[in-house]
């Protein structure tokens, strides 16, 4: 018990960052870049009709992938998130 109390006490937010990125690679990072924009925008409609979108939230996110993404993916993100937010 006392192992897990020490454990949970040195968990930290960037450590549930990276399990959560983990756990989304594992999810979509076998999709290719068109449907993961694709999926993107389904999941924004879907959250848009049932009250539960959050264009702030959408940009933390993505903000959290921009090391990782080309300059590339970076520039269409943007475009999505200006098509997004209005």
């Amino acid at each position: 018990m006392e192992c897990m109390r020490k454990r949970l006490k040195n968990y930290t937010a960037q450590e549930a960052g990276e399990k959560r990125a983990e756990e989304l690679m594992e999810k979509y990072g076998s999709m290719s870049e068109d449907a993961l924009y694709s999926k993107l925008m389904q999941e924004v409609a879907s959250a848009k009709s049932n009250g539960t979108f959050s264009a702030t939230r959408l940009a933390a996110d993505i903000d959290r992938m921009r090391p990782y993404l080309t300059h590339e993916q970076v520039e269409k993100l943007n475009h999505l998130l200006r098509i997004i937010g209005s």
